[in-house]
């Protein structure tokens, strides 16, 4: 296969080559063109050569043109898992004096990583009803488990720490009544960060979610294969997009969404789905099913959430290794405030960094790491930690590390490598510049 790849390349180089010949061969050959032409119609016969001014424009359209055909265009999209608001969290962050909420501290340890982002991407498991609002109010006029509604200053924390984009379809959607999924989607359009799965009416659900960066068209799609049993409003089916209990023609029309992405111009597609089991440590047949259908569909990365924990990094490819995709099927909590028996592993969470790269007509990915990241808690906020800095260089962080996080911290650096790379060769991933780094 190796070689095969390296053929392939050989041949990818030399018709490069071959371009730049052809290229300089049509230059030489337009310059005499012009240059016989002004000679000729030069009053007198006396030879004069092409005026340099004029040889300058000829020669930088030129160059223009053969450096537009090998333009080389990328890209990173960066991938988080659940972003959650639990009891904890709201109570941390509220401030008695003014009555409000301070989610500022949250992403403060991981701000740099997510800097580097062109797109950062994350699946929201919450809504925005407004104080008093939800289906519960006992948390400070907001709710957690089972419906969840968190204060605004959550989402403007997020806009802070620069999601460009959201998936809101999920298992929780709809925990604030319908009214809370508006809401939502109204905040979110007031902080400027796109969102995928949920609409206000039906052109809004029929609208898709195209986002061009860097020379290079994304397109997105979020769903949900559940809703925890509360059914959509009859005249509203637009609400959510959701294939409850795997229903197999929702799927399709889920599938029938990339299709369109890509006649629509997306160059690279991007699908969020929330499925799986809960604080399971392996994918079901059900989320592989999904996968292995969005992959032939012609998604290039499927991002999976649901399970809450982390979940191992799969590639799907053709025999000929031309098309790969590539299929997260749980990044785990990014940040919550989750109480359970494996407290370590509901804290473990992950960015996944991809390197999209468009070439020519060709756009793929170019190169994949991983940030893992473990959610510590403080007085006055839960927050998120990148673990192999943490581990490395404890001095280095900003806040002091406290016992339990020394432990779970250690725990966190030997766990995810192994849960990531689940049937991969060892030998693929190395751990360079504070992240892992697939072989790609």
């Amino acid at each position: 296969m190796k070689f095969l790849l390296l053929c392939k390349r050989n041949v990818y180089r030399r018709m490069r080559e071959s371009r730049r010949l052809v290229c300089k061969y049509v230059r030489r050959t337009l310059l005499g063109v012009l240059s016989f032409l002004f000679v000729s119609c030069h009053n007198g016969n006396e030879k004069e050569s092409i005026p340099i001014s004029i040889q300058d424009t000829i020669e930088a359209n030129v160059d223009s043109l053969v450096i537009e055909k090998d333009t080389v265009y990328s890209l990173k999209i960066s991938a988080v898992g659940d972003l959650m608001v639990h009891d904890y969290q709201i109570m941390k962050a509220r401030r008695k004096d003014t009555d409000s909420f301070d989610f500022s501290p949250v992403f403060k340890q991981v701000q740099p990583y997510l800097d580097e982002a062109d797109l950062l991407v994350g699946n929201l498991e919450t809504v925005f009803a407004g104080k008093n609002k939800g289906r519960n109010d006992n948390v400070c006029g907001y709710a957690s488990f089972p419906y969840f509604n968190s204060p605004n200053s959550f989402g403007e924390a997020l806009a802070s720490a620069g999601f460009d984009i959201l998936t809101t379809a999920n298992n929780h959607t709809l925990d604030s009544y319908p009214e809370g999924v508006i809401s939502t989607l109204d905040l979110l359009d007031s902080l400027k960060i796109k969102h995928v799965g949920t609409a206000r009416d039906s052109a809004d659900r029929n609208e898709l979610c195209l986002i061009e960066k860097n020379g290079i068209k994304i397109g997105f799609s979020g769903y949900t294969y559940s809703l925890n049993g509360i059914r959509k409003p009859k005249d509203k089916p637009y609400l959510v997009n959701e294939f409850v209990n795997y229903d197999t023609l929702k799927i399709s029309e889920m599938c029938e969404e990339v299709r369109r992405l890509r006649k629509a111009g997306a160059d690279f597609v991007v699908t969020y789905v929330h499925c799986g089991t809960e604080y399971q440590k392996r994918p079901n047949r059900y989320q592989q099913k999904v996968a292995d259908s969005l992959y032939m569909a012609g998604s290039d990365l499927i991002l999976m959430s649901h399970p809450h924990i982390l979940q191992k990094l799969d590639v799907k490819t053709t025999s000929d290794s031309l098309r790969k995709c590539l299929v997260a099927y749980s990044l785990g909590n990014f940040v919550s405030g989750q109480v359970s028996k494996e407290e370590t592993y509901k804290d473990i969470g992950a960015i996944l960094e991809v390197i999209v790269r468009k070439e020519k007509d060709s756009t793929f990915i170019g190169g994949v790491s991983v940030i893992p990241t473990y959610s510590y808690w403080r007085k006055d906020h839960i927050g998120v930690l990148p673990v192999i800095k943490a581990h490395d260089h404890p001095e280095q962080m900003s806040i002091q590390l406290r016992r339990k996080d020394t432990v779970n911290i250690n725990r966190a650096y030997h766990h995810t490598l192994e849960v990531l790379r689940g049937d991969m060769d060892s030998t693929k991933w190395q751990i360079g510049q504070e992240r892992y780094v697939l072989d790609w």
